[in-house]
Order: structure tokens, then sequence, then C-alpha cells
């Protein structure tokens, strides 16, 4: 990844918080500045009372700032630190925008593989599209996966997905080893 890369990521808008989110991670992890956005609680080995902790949050906070669209910096603008930055955006876009979860619902409810798609690739969106589940409150019980990942293959996993289906205490990760076989 290069340099140029590292820190040209889209800014922040109403329907790109999930590709931001990580994007934003990986750019404060580059910088060091990753620890600023863990929550307290989960963070007992940082000593936050140290000039150089404030110093590198007010940089985080500078960067998340940023890097959020100018319409959407009221979201996080009564923030004092690059944690609070964070959390008042992970919960406005997360939680409350009934938009997001639609979004992401709607996703889930029209997956479906596409003829020719590899089925590592397929897989890849699927696992993606739970962890936004989950990032909205929302998980799925591993059964449920699986059935809306059987569900949403082409007909040449047809055959495999019956058995699959057929067969007693199948685990999703067993499901999609026996998948990957498939010469599609």
């Amino acid at each position: 990844m290069s340099p140029s890369y590292a820190d040209n990521i889209d800014k922040l808008v109403e329907d790109n918080y999930f590709h931001w989110e990580f994007n934003m991670r990986m750019k404060l992890a580059r910088k060091g500045l990753l620890p600023q956005i863990i929550k307290p609680e989960f963070d007992q080995v940082s000593d936050r009372s140290t000039a150089e902790w404030n110093t590198n949050d007010l940089k985080a906070l500078g960067v998340i700032a940023g890097d959020v669209s100018l319409t959407y910096q009221v979201y996080a603008r009564g923030a004092l630190t690059a944690v609070e930055a964070w959390t008042m955006l992970e919960e406005d876009f997360n939680k409350k925008m009934l938009k997001n979860r639609l979004l992401v619902t709607k996703t889930l409810n029209n997956f479906k593989m596409e003829p020719g798609t590899k089925f590592a690739s397929h897989v890849d969106q699927f696992k993606e599209i739970v962890r936004q589940m989950e990032t909205i409150g929302k998980a799925l019980e591993e059964a449920r996966q699986l059935v809306l990942l059987l569900g949403s293959l082409t007909d040449e996993y047809k055959m495999i997905s019956t058995v699959l289906e057929n067969t007693p205490n199948v685990t999703l990760a067993y499901a999609i080893q026996a998948l990957s076989g498939v010469q599609a």
C-alpha cells in the first residue's frame, strides 16, 4: 500500500460509514494513533494523563474530523477527545440512523451470488454484510447465517446445498469448507 493511498480515504458521508470506519482505523494505526480511539474501560495499559497522550489525542481528533464531510461534522463537533468523536460518530451512524439500518438489512435480504463469481469472493462479501449487521446491533446467529448463505447461492451449488441442508448439526465453517470444493 503506497503512502499516497494511505492518506487518501473518502470522507465520511451518509452511506459509507462501514468502509470509512475500517479505513480510518487503518489510517490511525499507520500514524500510531489507534490507541486514542479505544475506550478507557478496554484500555488499562495507556496512561491518559501524559502530555504525549494529550498531544496524540489531539492529532487523532484532527485526523478523524478531517475525514468527516462538513455536513456530518456536526455529529462530533462537541467531542473534546478522539474517543469521544469516534463514539459519537459510531452511535449516530450505526445505531440511530434508520437509513443505515435499512441499507444494511436490504443488502442482506437481497444478497445473491452473481453468476461467474468465485465462491471465496462471495463468502467475503457475505462476511462483510454479517459484520455490518453486528455493527448496527443486529448480530446474526450462526444457524441464520448458514440459511442465508445457502439461500444466496447459484444453481451450480444446488446439489451440495441440499446435502448440507439435510445434514444434522452442520456448522457454517463446515458448509463453507464443503462449498469451497465445488467447481462452478
